[in-house]
C-alpha cells in the first residue's frame, strides 16, 4: 500500500468522524516498538483497520 492511499483513507475517516489512531500516537508507538521482537498485534478501538498496516510498517514486517 502506498502512502497516497493511506492518506486518502485517513482523510475520509477524519471527515466522517471515524475513530482512527492519530499521528502523535503512531509516533509514540514507533518509538516504543523500535527494536522490539513483536510477533502479533491486535488493534482494538478503531474502525479503520488499515492502521494495522502502519504498525507493520513501523516494525518493518511484510504482509
Amino acid at each position: 500500500m502506498n502512502n497516497i492511499i493511506f492518506e486518502e483513507i485517513k482523510k475520509k475517516a477524519l471527515e466522517d468522524h471515524i475513530p482512527i489512531i492519530m499521528d502523535d500516537t503512531l509516533e509514540f508507538l514507533n518509538n516504543m516498538l523500535i527494536g522490539k521482537n513483536i510477533e502479533n498485534i491486535l488493534e482494538i478501538g478503531t474502525a479503520v483497520r488499515i492502521f494495522c498496516y502502519m504498525f507493520f510498517k513501523i516494525l518493518n514486517r511484510k504482509w
